[in-house]
């Protein structure tokens, strides 16, 4: 990734994290929506944005409720960043698993024992 991809998906983690996480209260009352990673791609026109979800009993269907709002969501970003970056990227939402695969892993391991 290009030192500019890295520094505008930066901008966007930096930024996004407290608007997702104050509209996200609207939408999605008692769920705590963290921003794990941020990936930019070349022409800089797409970011794909990894979310982990905590307190939810459906983790899919909370990151398919905040794709649904993408759109406002990216416009409040606009209003962020928009005097930053001259084109503000579409953004997609993907569930980061991270977690969860390494607490399975973890009691895959105690079991063992």
């Amino acid at each position: 990734m290009g030192i500019r991809q890295e520094k505008i998906a930066r901008a966007i983690q930096r930024d996004l994290a407290p608007i997702l996480s104050r509209y996200c209260n609207g939408i999605l009352p008692g769920q705590l929506i963290t921003i794990v990673d941020v990936i930019a791609t070349a022409d800089l026109g797409l970011a794909k944005i990894y979310v982990g979800v905590l307190n939810s009993n459906d983790k899919e269907k909370s990151v398919e409720t905040i794709a649904f709002h993408q759109k406002a969501i990216r416009q409040q970003l606009a209003q962020v960043i928009g005097k930053r970056i001259r084109k503000i990227p579409e953004l997609n939402f993907y569930l980061d698993t991270t977690m969860d695969n390494a607490e399975r892993i973890e009691n895959i391991l105690d079991n063992l024992k």
